[in-house]
């Protein structure tokens, strides 16, 4: 009676491990199932016949972008589907566009490709070539001058953002006497230069810089100003006063006879 027992209980034990199997095995089958239908369906989605990219939208205020550049490249993303489009890889060619200074791009359900651009704005031009943007710092947007009457900032490699808020504060100073800048230099031995929009030249040197453009500005109206159409430039390096370059006689007359040609 004990060893049918005992044959019982082992043929119990293999049935109950045969089961234990079966279902490790079917779970098994089921997973693989569910990859090769998910592998299959990721592969026909990202066909570009299946939802291809239709539209592509393009957000932002332009002046200096090129439009015909921008649609060059982005026709090329009508040639994908809606999910095989690579997003990275688009904001970062479109972040490589003359004049683009931040860019993101998402997709819209369905068929559409929608990219935002926050075009660079300028501040000025730098002297060594590209351009130095509000936020003082220097970008390169080809070989192009778009516009002449932008300033010229000079000084060594790194130091635009310095320059760029230095020109911000003085051209502020300026602008209550009708002055703007035309050029702002600064050399190796870190002096400060300043080329005025009424050809005037302001030299203030390395120390003390806005103790002297300060006193500039509180001489200029009652003695600069009565004869600037004979002084070519002004230097501020000194304690208790300035120096005054004249111009040369022919400088003055071609000057006036510009004057009387306008």
């Amino acid at each position: 009676m004990a060893r049918r027992t005992n044959k019982n209980r082992k043929k119990e034990a293999l049935r109950e491990k045969r089961k234990k199997i079966l279902r490790v095995s079917s779970f098994l089958l089921l997973f693989v199932m569910i990859g090769v239908l998910v592998t299959f369906s990721y592969m026909k989605i990202t066909e570009i016949n299946i939802l291809p990219i239709k539209f592509v939208k393009v957000d932002g205020e332009f002046k200096y972008l090129k439009s015909e550049k921008l649609k060059t490249i982005l026709n090329k993303e009508l040639n994908r589907s809606f999910f095989n489009v690579d997003i990275d890889e688009v904001q970062m060619t479109v972040k490589q566009i003359s004049w683009v200074d931040q860019v993101t791009v998402r997709r819209s359900w369905p068929d559409t490709l929608i990219i935002d651009i926050l075009e660079q704005r300028p501040l000025a031009r730098w002297s060594d070539g590209g351009y130095v943007n509000q936020r003082g710092e220097w970008f390169l947007a080809g070989d192009e001058i778009v516009d002449e009457n932008w300033p010229v900032l000079k000084g060594p490699k790194g130091s635009e953002y310095f320059l760029s808020k230095e020109y911000l504060l003085m051209s502020n100073e300026l602008e209550a006497l009708g002055l703007g800048v035309k050029a702002f230099t600064v050399n190796h031995r870190r002096s400060w230069k300043l080329d005025l929009d009424n050809g005037l030249s302001l030299q203030l040197g390395r120390l003390q810089v806005k103790t002297r453009l300060q006193r500039f500005l509180n001489v200029y109206r009652q003695v600069i100003a009565k004869q600037l159409q004979k002084i070519e430039s002004v230097d501020m390096r000194y304690t208790n006063g300035f120096a005054v370059q004249w111009k040369t006689e022919p400088d003055i007359k071609n000057n006036k006879e510009a004057k009387d040609n306008v």
